[in-house]
């Protein structure tokens, strides 16, 4: 088998729940994940989000530094860079890096809810613009000892750098990127590109390609590409749709409903089925693993999300030991 590595993304929450019961749940979460072979922990940001809880991502990563293996990277997917001042943002995640012991992986996004921007008083126009300058200036802090800076957004005079991350020049940055023009600067200005779970299989070659090209003109390497995908076993492919459906479903009609742009571009409600079997790993075990096989080397770690809204942790916990012993097994150590 590849040496292909595997990732949970951890999820949003009714905000009914009790705070202390949520941190309890994503903490069993990742004991089951880490028992299971998965060796990337990640998890996006929302601010202000109605009825539903996400936990901050830089905090409760620093917490999970100390609940994880020295295998086991931390990867905020994605931050919404636009969002921060570039020195406040550059010394939480150095300090991250260090208390992780340089197991940090960023991932860096311009965000798309537009209601965000107007909640914090940012320029949506702005955004990209804002991620680019952030990244320049961001990464300059974590390497020099003085900076001086004189951006569109943001000025230094001879600042002093007192927080440097312990991987360096930067631990890898991911960007989340949904159309070629984000694909783009994902290749110019990260390490890598975050594939989303809403991409199609048909589209990833042809993206993987357009990147590619971005990479080798600005004379960068090209990297593996992480890739969000769910995946979803059961007795028959028809039986690993359902279940998918079960749990899925009225979560990606909900983000179509709040303008999601790629569930709006494909036309999601079209049909879940059609939806799925573009985008998900689904099947029989044997079928899942085939089709994880079929990525090439240049695909991983695949990220899953374990936990959709109306699952029970035990629920969660038990499709994490089913896909653990079942699929991501075939891939940990065999030759």
């Amino acid at each position: 088998m590849s040496d292909l590595e595997f990732g949970i993304i951890l999820g949003d929450v009714p905000t009914t729940i009790d705070p202390a019961v949520h941190l309890d749940n994503v903490l069993r979460q990742v004991e089951a994940a880490q028992r299971n072979g998965f060796t990337y922990i990640c998890i996006g940001q929302h601010f202000l989000y109605e009825t539903l809880r996400w936990l901050q991502p830089i905090p409760l990563l620093a917490r999970l530094a100390g609940e994880t293996n020295a295998d086991v990277k931390l990867a905020p997917t994605v931050l919404i860079v636009p969002f921060y001042h570039p020195v406040l943002l550059a010394e939480e995640l150095a300090t991250l890096d260090i208390l992780s012991g340089g197991r940090l992986v960023i991932g860096a996004g311009t965000g798309y809810r537009q209601a965000e921007f107007e909640f914090l008083g940012v320029p949506y126009a702005e955004r990209n613009a804002r991620l680019a300058e952030s990244l320049a200036l961001m990464t300059r802090l974590w390497n020099e000892e003085v900076v001086t800076f004189e951006g569109a957004f943001w000025q230094l005079r001879e600042a002093p750098t007192h927080l440097h991350p312990i991987q360096r020049p930067r631990p890898p940055v991911w960007m989340g990127a949904m159309k070629a023009p984000g694909i783009r600067r994902a290749a110019r200005l990260g390490d890598a590109w975050m594939i989303v779970p809403e991409a199609p299989f048909s589209e990833i070659e042809r993206d993987v390609a357009l990147y590619d090209e971005e990479r080798l003109a600005s004379g960068l390497d090209l990297p593996r590409l992480p890739l969000r995908r769910e995946i979803v076993v059961g007795d028959s492919l028809d039986d690993a749709l359902d279940r998918y459906a079960a749990r899925s479903a009225e979560r990606y009609r909900a983000y179509a409903e709040r303008g999601h742009p790629e569930m709006v571009r494909h036309d999601y409600e079209a049909g879940f089925r059609g939806w799925a079997l573009e985008r998900a790993i689904l099947g029989t075990p044997e079928q899942c693993i085939e089709r994880l096989q079929g990525l090439g080397p240049r695909l991983g770690p695949v990220i899953v999300r374990p936990s959709w809204p109306g699952m029970t942790t035990d629920e969660v916990v038990s499709y994490l030991d089913d896909v653990g012993e079942r699929v991501v097994s075939a891939f940990r150590g065999r030759p």
